[in-house]
C-alpha cells in the first residue's frame, strides 16, 4: 500500500496556515506535493514532517508605507 495522501486544504488546516501559502510552499518545491489532475495533494508523511520541523509562515520585508527606496 502507497502513501496516504491528503488535500492541500486539510494539510493547511493542520499546519496552521493558509491554503495558498501551502500551495505557493509546494509549487515552490518546499513541500513534497503530488497533483493528479486539478487536485494537489500533500502526503501524511509531509505534514507530519513540517509540523515536527515547525513550519511557520514566511515573513516577507515590505515596504512601511509612505517609505520611498532611494535609487
Amino acid at each position: 500500500m502507497g502513501e496516504t495522501l491528503q488535500p492541500v486544504k486539510n494539510a493547511a488546516r493542520r499546519l496552521g496556515i493558509s491554503v495558498w501559502t501551502l500551495r505557493k510552499r509546494a509549487y515552490e518545491g518546499d513541500v513534497a506535493s503530488v497533483k493528479i489532475g486539478a487536485k494537489l495533494l500533500v502526503p501524511e508523511s509531509e505534514t507530519e514532517r513540517q509540523i515536527q520541523e515547525g513550519m511557520r509562515p514566511r515573513r516577507v520585508a515590505r515596504p512601511v508605507r509612505g517609505e520611498h527606496t532611494k535609487e
